[in-house]
């Protein structure tokens, strides 16, 4: 599940189909990295640009995967994700959690979490000294997703019994898009 839901508020405009490069915006960068990875079926979670991403895919601007609109978007991030995991948790044994602005991460990332995934443990980025997404949660977890609300996402799940944890370094994860000056510092970054 690509979580893309979100206002934007600090970027001021729908930064999901903005350019990180010549040949990509941010929301098909990150379909394009999480599919060339083996997590499976890439479902994307849409909310308040759910009409601009969606027209976006019928331009040719954004792959086509399956699109949940998320009518509750504005009530943060944990409640994307119960909706997404609602949707979601009847066809599937496992479900991958990342970010659409997280646009350091390389589909190398994303198989790190697949290959470490396991059916008893939560599988997560580890960056900056603390856990975080994307992370592989295994279908033992789905309630506790189901109950998520606010803007805080998963972060309890994943700051909860280390025991249940698997951390993996991801330090590509610890960049995320939040405003146009993130954006640019990107830009010049990735033209190096």
């Amino acid at each position: 599940m690509i979580m893309a839901a979100g206002e934007s508020r600090r970027f001021g405009e729908c930064k999901l189909l903005t350019a990180v490069s010549q040949t990509e915006n941010l929301l098909s960068r990150s379909i394009q990295q999480t599919s060339q990875s083996e997590v499976g079926p890439v479902f994307v979670i849409t909310g308040r640009w759910h009409q601009e991403i969606k027209l976006a895919q019928q331009q040719g601007q954004v792959p086509i995967v399956p699109l949940i609109y998320c009518p509750q978007w504005s009530q943060g991030l944990g409640v994307s994700i119960a909706y997404g995991v609602r949707q979601l948790a009847p066809d599937f044994d496992a479900v991958l959690i990342t970010l659409a602005d997280q646009v350091a991460l390389q589909s190398e990332d994303f198989q790190r979490l697949v290959e470490a995934a396991s059916s008893q443990h939560i599988v997560c980025a580890y960056y900056n000294q603390r856990r975080g997404v994307p992370a592989l949660f295994p279908a033992s977890c789905f309630s506790q997703l189901t109950m998520l609300n606010g803007e805080h996402g998963a972060r309890s799940l994943l700051r909860g019994d280390t025991t249940l944890v698997r951390e993996i370094s991801l330090p590509n994860a610890a960049l995320d898009i939040d405003t146009p000056e993130m954006l640019m510092r990107w830009r010049y970054e990735f033209a190096k």
